[in-house]
């Protein structure tokens, strides 16, 4: 995921700092995806739930980055699936998903018409 100068900004701002110390403490340290599977495994990042890159103004940036509701305290094995499957659903890979698909209805056809 690119960060734009913005985000960066906003997370190595001391509010950043203290509101990720915050949801360490209010978690227990443990990874929230995790816990709900009845694992114990040490919540390493904050991950924001809607990103904060998706908004479209500075204001609306500092409200996704600093809401509470809107972090996740995840060990790093699940902050890597949450992004690989985010990943999955942008614009090109749909794209490239209904581009295979078409592909593969044409093999079809192809070998269809062979027989």
């Amino acid at each position: 995921m690119s960060r734009s100068k913005e985000y960066q900004r906003l997370l190595n701002s001391k509010r950043w700092r203290e509101l990720k110390v915050w949801k360490h403490r209010k978690e227990e340290g443990l990874c929230e995806m995790c816990r709900a599977e009845g694992i114990v495994r040490s919540g390493i990042d904050c991950h924001h739930i809607i990103p904060v890159e998706s908004a479209t103004t500075t204001e609306e940036m500092e409200r996704l980055a600093f809401n509470p509701n809107n972090l996740q305290l995840l060990c790093i094995y699940h902050h890597q699936q949450v992004h690989r499957e985010m990943g999955k659903n942008t614009k090109a890979n749909r794209k490239q998903r209904r581009e295979d698909a078409f592909n593969r209805w044409i093999e079809h056809l192809k070998n269809y018409t062979n027989e």
